[in-house]
């Protein structure tokens, strides 16, 4: 299971964003990938210890491209996470809209439905996978496209739906979710779907790389500039 440095980094975020309350049900939407997989495993951890009283499931939409799902689904299992696959094979019907790529709609079925589930089911918030670093190049993304300062928030509250999206893993970076994929040797799925990631983030993702190379901990630094902000030196 989920240890070390990685667990604390995610109980330093749900302790100070208040993330997780006593009787919560939280819904993790799973892709298989590495981040998510982290995610699940390490609620399921938490869920275990005393210090906290929730139930978590991990819940997978099976939208028709999913590799390796069947040695994925035995390896959580026996470790007694709570997992289950909605079966929705959407994927090959997408097409380009809008000047968007079909990721963008894949990406809003999903969400939807596992919204609908969670409703549906009696969970009140659901959990996504987003990084440290997918924060940082949000913030970047934004300034860049928007001309706004933004990035993602720890926790959501949808007023309609009452449903709240939570993002454990803001204080965790891809290093370390990688190392700790391979000490437990995870059969991650594989996404056989042809699009690469939004090609706006890879830019900001090789941007950040060259800060960072340039001026090493930029990144915490900036991390830390969330959330000390000073709105009377803004132009607002």
């Amino acid at each position: 299971m989920i240890h070390g440095t990685l667990l604390k980094r995610v109980r330093q975020a749900v302790d100070a964003f208040e993330l997780i309350q006593d009787g919560d049900a939280i819904l993790v939407g799973v892709s298989g990938g590495k981040d998510s997989t982290t995610l699940l495993l390490a609620l399921h951890t938490l869920s275990q210890m005393k210090h906290y009283a929730f139930r978590v499931m991990g819940f997978v939409v099976d939208h028709g491209m999913l590799g390796g799902l069947d040695d994925y689904l035995v390896y959580m299992r026996a470790l007694g996470v709570d997992i289950l696959v909605h079966d929705e094979p959407y994927a090959e019907q997408l097409s380009f809209s809008n000047d968007k790529t079909p990721c963008y709609t894949c990406s809003r079925l999903r969400k939807g439905i596992l919204k609908t589930y969670a409703l549906a089911n009696g969970y009140n918030k659901i959990a996504y996978g987003h990084t440290k670093d997918d924060a940082l190049e949000t913030f970047f993304m934004n300034i860049s496209k928007h001309g706004k300062l933004a990035t993602i928030p720890p926790m959501l509250k949808e007023e309609v739906s009452g449903l709240s999206m939570i993002r454990p893993l803001l204080y965790v970076d891809e290093g370390m979710i990688e190392r700790t994929v391979k000490q437990l040797d995870i059969p991650l799925m594989k996404d056989q779907c042809t699009f690469a990631k939004d090609r706006l983030r890879n830019q900001m993702e090789g941007l950040i790389r060259v800060i960072e190379n340039e001026s090493p901990g930029f990144s915490n630094q900036l991390m830390k500039a969330f959330h000390h902000v000073d709105v009377s030196r803004l132009m607002l």
